[in-house]
């Protein structure tokens, strides 16, 4: 079969996927045969979607041949449908801009003229053939170079009746850019080709305030305005029964409105209102605010909307696609790095990734606190960032207590013409008066908000901007949720391996501890201290001043443990009145030194009723082991420890006594070890 080139890149990639190959047979292979069989053309959609004819053609090949055309959308429904299902469905492995480089839309009368030049343009050819003289196919064959000819023009069911000569005037301003806007399949392209498309509209009929505004679900955003719209863009807000009326009042004429949106007073100043309708679907629409508008005026713009209104829709689509293109690429990164990042992370990470995919300079991310009823800053970016961090606010209060109290996100173009609203002072920097925020929940409960401003290149930030938010909520809050719940678990952790009065760490963690650092110390012939540290005469201090009194002390010795220690060193209450310091990487040498250093510090620190104790102050004694040949498990160490307090007791107390043994390696005496 030989194949007219519409829609190349989509039908490439599927016959090129070695995943969807095989799936174009059933439809254009059996649609050939079809055609081939019944000698007449054949319309059929093809694994794609795409609208498509095929066609026998005689041209003196000993193999019948047939020839596949059209390869176009009929309707805009059609191209939603394989955008969906290259993002979400079973085409996901096709995912590319390139794909939609060369969208065509059409009318089925249109793939019916291609058949019948088709058709003509084979039996042409096999005529010149026969008499020697070889014309290529029309349409992009393989017989040669394509003869130039006129582009076939795509109608509309609005224009049956109108002659050409009728619509050229109305239509000059439509001509000038619609190529661009059949072209383009870019991303950002939307916002550009509307400032084209109206530009040359006010220019060539002398309108001069314009706004085209196109729909998002019952709103209609300013995606261009002109004129007297530029200084207050409008607002036209409807539900869905009243687009449905408007739609059935309209059919392509002008409806006047009021210019404030759907609610109007007797004093309001009305415009009026073309719709934008693809299929039986109000797309957008163009308001008028010039007064005395002329019949040709209103012809011309009559004929924009009906011209205008299925490229906008593909290149509105193809917009869509490259957004959430992008989307889906920050998404799976966004997914990978808060499953792995640490709570605190998690909210940078949320949150960084958000404003580059919005690309917003400047954000912030609050999570709200149930119990106090308040919104607090976890994490920011931009400048003041770090001043950004202590804001608390109530629920409810400002637009962001405001936005997660009515649980409705917030789109701002420009917050100075917002009533009642006001631009940020000049102190905060910031470069752009346009803002979302956006309430971010889990099955209905409050969990934060999503703030981002100062878009990049200082653009301002609408509805589309707001469909990307939507994309990754759902992610974005259960990462979030997630990030609590390890946070409360880490939480957790810590209470069960902390002793709840002194803030050290409990026997029980020590003991796995000093089991880990056993077998590091056995498999790289590293040296190992270990201390057992007890207050002297403790018993008595308690008994006479209180258990008061003796939990003070008991605080107090554990500040001067962690404020004589390395970061590497475990200090923990062992039990009672008893302490125990784990000293990695250290020999007995240099556990010692730092054994004296914690002796001094608890002896010259002031304790109340310290003058009470038998020694005058309130001390603390100290035996020491280390690792070697005979003492290499947790059990022995533990022993050997306490076998030198009992001797540092035993001679007076208030010192350092050591456990000492034969058998250390060599080795572990001289390997380094942190920095006292």
């Amino acid at each position: 079969s030989l194949a007219v080139s519409n829609n190349n890149s989509i039908c490439h990639a599927f016959q090129t996927s070695p995943a969807h190959a095989h799936r174009c047979e059933p439809f254009c292979g059996v649609a050939s045969e079809r055609a081939l069989k019944e000698g007449g053309p054949v319309h059929y959609r093809c694994h794609a979607g795409l609208h498509c004819f095929t066609m026998p053609v005689a041209l003196g090949s000993e193999k019948p041949l047939a020839v596949i055309g059209g390869r176009a959308f009929l309707r805009s429904a059609d191209y939603r449908a394989l955008a969906e299902r290259i993002r979400t469905g079973d085409l996901t492995d096709l995912l590319s801009a390139d794909l939609f480089r060369n969208v065509v839309f059409a009318l089925r009368q249109d793939l019916d003229d291609l058949a019948a030049r088709v058709a003509e343009a084979a039996h042409e050819l096999s005529a010149k053939t026969t008499t020697g003289t070889e014309k290529p196919l029309e349409g992009g064959g393989e017989g040669g170079p394509e003869e130039p000819r006129e582009p076939a023009k795509v109608t509309t069911s609005a224009e049956t009746g109108e002659s050409q000569g009728e619509r050229v005037e109305t239509l000059e301003a439509v001509e000038a850019f619609e190529p661009a806007v059949v072209s383009r399949a870019s991303g950002g392209a939307l916002k550009e080709t509307c400032n084209r498309a109206v530009g040359a509209l006010s220019e060539t009929h002398g309108i001069n305030s314009l706004a085209l505004m196109l729909r998002a679900d019952d709103s209609f955003f300013p995606a261009c305005t002109t004129g007297a719209f530029r200084k207050k863009p409008p607002r036209v807000s409807l539900k869905a029964k009243e687009i449905k009326l408007l739609l059935a009042a309209t059919r392509g004429e002008s409806i006047a409105v009021p210019a404030g949106g759907r609610t109007s007073s007797k004093h309001e100043e009305a415009v009026e209102l073309f719709p934008l309708v693809v299929g039986d679907e109000i797309k957008g629409a163009l308001l008028v605010a010039d007064r005395n508008l002329t019949d040709e005026q209103r012809e011309a713009l009559s004929a924009f909307c009906q011209e205008m209104a299925m490229p906008l829709e593909v290149v509105r689509l193809r917009d869509e696609l490259e957004r959430r293109m992008r989307a889906a690429t920050h998404l799976q990164a966004f997914t990978e790095v808060v499953n792995t990042a640490e709570p605190e992370e998690a909210y940078t990470s949320i949150l960084r990734h958000s404003a580059e995919l919005l690309r917003a300079e400047r954000g912030s991310l609050q999570l709200f606190d149930e119990s106090a009823g308040e919104l607090a800053v976890k994490a920011a970016l931009g400048p003041r960032a770090d001043i950004s961090r202590d804001t608390r606010m109530r629920l409810g209060d400002g637009v962001a207590g405001a936005v997660l109290s009515e649980g409705r996100p917030v789109v701002v173009r420009d917050v100075a013409a917002v009533p009642g609203w006001h631009p940020a002072p000049s102190e905060r920097s910031y470069k752009t008066n346009s803002f979302i925020s956006y309430p971010i929940m889990v099955g209905g409960r409050k969990v934060g908000v999503l703030n981002v401003t100062d878009k990049a290149g200082g653009g301002t930030y609408d509805e589309l901007d707001l469909g990307l938010l939507d994309l990754i909520a759902p992610q974005m809050a259960l990462a979030i949720d997630r990030a609590e719940w390890r946070q409360k678990a880490t939480q957790f952790q810590l209470l069960s391996i902390t002793d709840p009065l002194t803030g050290l760490v409990n026997r029980r963690y020590l003991e796995e501890r000093l089991s880990e650092e056993l077998e590091r110390s056995k498999r790289h012939r590293y040296s190992m201290s270990f201390m057992m540290v007890d207050i002297d005469d403790f018993k008595a201090y308690n008994d006479r001043h209180g258990h008061q009194a003796g939990d003070l002390a008991l605080e107090m010795t554990a500040q001067c443990l962690k404020s004589a220690l390395r970061s590497a060193d475990v200090a923990a209450r062992y039990g009672g009145e008893e302490f125990s310091i784990l000293l990695p990487q250290t020999g007995m040498a240099e556990a010692r030194v730092i054994a004296e250093r914690i002796r001094r510090r608890v002896e010259r620190t002031h304790f109340p009723h310290d003058k009470s104790q038998p020694l005058g102050a309130v001390t603390v004694s100290i035996g020491i082991s280390a690792f070697g040949v005979d003492i290499d498990t947790p059990a022995s160490v533990i022993y050997a420890a306490d076998q030198a307090l009992y001797v540092a007791k035993s001679r007076g107390k208030n010192c350092v006594e050591a456990f000492e043994h034969k058998g250390l390696p060599e080795a572990a005496e001289k390997k380094p070890s942190p920095k006292s």
